[in-house]
């Protein structure tokens, strides 16, 4: 049996939340949920060892999701990192790329859609 990935979700949309839990039911990712930067880093601080993948909300109140980012690559924090926003600015998506983001999924996406992209990340 293959062992579970544990994966952040880190979007101030609990509908987003909802809707990534269910395409990953049946799976082996289990989803861990944070509604804003700030909560996200903290989640990851308290087990930084736990999570394979963070999925990450461009636009959120307190900290954007660049911003949560930089703070991740500032405090040595080396999970892989999807992005996940409706914003399709080509030079958006390059800067985050070019920070180290993995992937980039535009909303609204489809479960094929975010589970093939996981799976290019994780291997």
């Amino acid at each position: 049996m293959n062992p579970i990935n544990e994966i952040l979700s880190i979007d101030d949309s609990k509908a987003v939340h909802a809707f990534i839990e269910h395409c990953l039911e049946g799976t082996n990712y289990k989803l861990t949920h944070a509604y804003n930067g700030k909560d996200g880093i903290d989640t990851i601080k308290q087990n930084p060892e736990k999570f394979s993948l963070v999925l990450l909300d461009w636009e959120m109140p307190g900290m954007t999701g660049p911003e949560t980012f930089d703070q991740m690559i500032a405090q040595k924090i080396s999970i892989p990192v999807i992005m996940i926003t409706s914003k399709n600015d080509l030079n958006d998506i390059s800067v985050m790329l070019e920070k180290g983001a993995k992937e980039y999924i535009l909303k609204p996406f489809t479960p094929d859609i975010i589970i093939e992209k996981i799976q290019s990340v994780l291997g």
